[in-house]
Parts: structure tokens; sequence; C-alpha cells
């Protein structure tokens, strides 16, 4: 999975290059036309022709916004299928643990000749105090784990797709959806670390 990510990220990220369409894209170097006038964020042609980075717009969707829209349609049904799966096993296990103290409260508490009475009785059931409480538990921690997780995905790339969207569709750029790009996009990595390090499920 890790040799599939970095091939086509590297290849997206090459491909750039013989495309010239990593130019000046005001916040940072990205993939925009240039001169910037030559074409809006559209695909609109300008009053000057491109020098570089023609249908630049295009190649933001097929190369960098579309894939990752993709992956976050695709990590949120992973997401949903390993909770499911996770309370799946647990109600299992769950289930077989109580049949197994029924079988045993069951059993006539009839102890061996030779044991004392400070021993304890095979018949004897667990104690279900500390089993009853933490039913579940497993599931639920997977639960808020994926929670915290997408929504880490959710709001890093919410403003992102919010502004690409505005500028797709009116060709024009909105100054404060540029700022809430600017703030959310790069705090990816700074996130993911705060639930990575926040209710660690150990096995």
């Amino acid at each position: 999975m890790h040799a599939v990510a970095l091939f086509f990220g590297l290849g997206f990220a090459i491909l750039g290059l013989p495309l010239t369409i990593y130019n000046n894209a005001n916040v940072w170097c990205w993939i925009a036309a240039h001169p910037s006038t030559c074409e809006d964020n559209s695909g609109r042609d300008g009053d000057i022709p491109c020098e570089r980075g023609k249908n630049a717009w295009l190649y933001r969707w097929l190369i960098f916004y579309g894939p990752i829209l993709l992956m976050i349609v695709a990590v949120t049904g992973i997401m949903i299928m390993l909770t499911r799966t996770v309370r799946v096993e647990e109600k299992r296990i769950i289930e077989m643990q109580t049949e197994i103290r029924s079988q045993l409260s069951s059993i006539e508490h009839t102890p061996p000749t030779d044991v004392t009475e400070d021993q304890p009785h095979w018949g004897s059931p667990a104690p279900t105090a500390l089993w009853q409480t933490h039913r579940y538990e497993r599931s639920r921690q997977m639960l808020y784990q994926a929670v915290f997780y997408l929504g880490v995905f959710y709001l890093t790339w919410l403003f992102v797709t919010i502004n690409r969207m505005y500028q797709l569709v009116t060709g024009d750029s909105s100054y404060p959806l540029l700022v809430l790009h600017s703030m959310f996009g790069p705090l990816q990595g700074f996130l993911n670390f705060i639930v990575y390090r926040h209710g660690q499920i150990t096995a």
C-alpha cells in the first residue's frame, strides 16, 4: 500500500514538470497558469495568451483534488467497514463468554473431598461485574478513533474543497475562503498527530 501511494504521489508530482503547470499561485508555488491573467480558475481564456500552465485548472482536479476526494470517500468506507467488523467480532466473543458463564453457573458446586473450604470450587462462576462493565469497549474505542480521524480529514479539506469549487464555478477567488484554505490546509499533519496520540488502542 505504501508503494502504491508513493507511486501515484510521485507520478502525479513529476507529471507537472513536462506540463509546465507549476507556477506562481499567489499564496504558494503550485498548479497555476502563467501569466495569471491568461485564464481564470474555471478555464475561461483571459486577455493574453498563456506562456505556461495552459489548462492548469483542469490538472488541479485531475491529479490533485479528484484523487483526494476519492480517497476521502474510500477512507470513510474503510472506517465504516472496520468499525462494523470489530463490533461484530466483539459481539460474537461476548456471546461465547455469556454461554460459557451460563454453563459454568449451571454446574453443581460440589467440591472434591480433598479440597479445603479456602480453595475455590470448580463450579464457582467467575465474577461478572468487571466483564459487564467493559462490554463492547474495544468497538467503542475503535469508533471514537475513527470519528476523530475522519473528522480531521473532513475539517482539513472542507474549506479547501469549498474554495476550489467556488473558483471553478465563478472563475474568481474569495478572500475569506483563501484565508480558511491557507489556515486549515497545512494543519493536516498536526491534527493527525493529535488524533494518533489521543486514545491509543492497544492490542
